[in-house]
């Protein structure tokens, strides 16, 4: 009887919970980042390790970009990229850097695009179109 019940409140249950979870997905922001330079990015760091949503990114040979990644939509989560060249590390901090001269990315799909002038990092933040499934958010683009 309890199974019956459970089972004819299903469709309710996620009547009920779909606005959440939507909403949920939507407080995201979806990134990747392109190699844009001359040289090869050994190693590609995104993300706040405390709050353990730092993303491995592996290598990006020049004009490669990497896989999609989600991050919260707070700013901490993605201020700060890493990259690797050779035996060198560069951090690039983003402040001021997004579209219209925002502090903040929308929740939304960007490509950050770096490039090396004078040894340090420069963005071009590129805002992108169109949800992404889970089978694309994998591949490398």
């Amino acid at each position: 009887m309890m199974r019956r019940r459970i089972v004819q409140a299903l469709p309710w249950l996620a009547a009920a919970l779909a606005p959440s979870l939507s909403q949920a997905r939507s407080d995201k922001v979806w990134l990747r980042i392109r190699n844009d330079s001359q040289e090869a990015f050994t190693h590609v760091w995104q993300g706040l390790p405390q709050q353990g949503t730092d993303v491995d990114l592996g290598p990006l040979l020049p004009g490669d970009t990497s896989r999609w990644h989600a991050l919260p939509a707070t700013l901490a989560h993605y201020r700060k990229t890493r990259i690797q060249i050779g035996q060198r590390q560069l951090t690039h901090v983003t402040d001021q850097s997004f579209p219209g001269g925002r502090a903040t990315l929308a929740p939304g799909h960007y490509t950050f695009s770096y490039t090396l002038k004078g040894g340090a990092l420069q963005l071009v933040v590129i805002p992108e179109a169109g949800p992404i499934h889970s089978s694309q958010s994998l591949q490398k683009q």
